[in-house]
C-alpha cells in the first residue's frame, strides 16, 4: 500500500507547524522552499486540511499558518482520511461500497482485519506521537 505525495507532504507540513516554538506563524512559501514542495501543491494540501479545523491562518504581510489544536489532539486517521480520501487497502471495503462477492470471497476476512489494523493504528497516533518518536 502506498500513500500519495499529498499525504506525505501534508504530514511534513503539519509537523513543521507543530515544531514551531511558541506556536509562531509559518509562511507557506518558506515551508515549500525548505521542504522542496511546490507552493501551489502545498496550497492545495492546506485547502484540503482546513475543514478538519486544525489550521489557523493569518492573512497579509507577516501572516502564515499555525496549528489551531494541540498536536496531541490531531489524529492521523483524520489527516490521512482527509488527504487520501479513502484509506482502505481494497476498494470493496471503501465507505459506501458493498461487494457482491462478500459472502463467497475467500479473502474478505483478511482484508477486513487489515483494514481494521490500519485504521486502529492511525486512530491511535497523533501528530505529537510522531514528534515524540523522532526525538527518541
Amino acid at each position: 500500500m502506498k500513500f500519495s505525495t499529498r499525504t506525505r507532504y501534508g504530514l511534513r507540513f503539519l509537523l513543521r507547524l507543530a515544531q514551531q516554538p511558541d506556536a509562531s506563524l509559518v509562511q507557506l512559501g518558506q515551508v515549500a522552499h525548505d521542504e522542496k514542495i511546490s507552493s501551489g501543491y502545498l496550497e492545495q494540501i492546506v485547502r484540503a486540511l482546513k475543514p478538519l479545523g486544525i489550521l489557523h491562518a493569518v492573512r497579509g504581510s507577516g501572516g502564515g499558518y499555525r496549528l489551531a489544536k494541540p498536536a496531541s489532539e490531531i489524529s492521523m486517521e483524520d489527516v490521512f482520511s482527509r488527504l487520501e480520501g479513502e484509506i482502505s487497502p481494497v476498494s470493496c471495503l471503501a465507505k459506501g461500497k458493498h461487494c457482491a462477492r462478500q459472502n463467497e470471497c475467500s479473502s474478505h476476512t483478511f482484508w477486513c482485519e487489515l483494514d481494521a489494523h490500519i485504521r486502529t493504528f492511525l486512530r491511535n497516533r497523533t501528530l505529537q506521537d510522531i514528534i515524540d518518536s523522532e526525538k527518541g
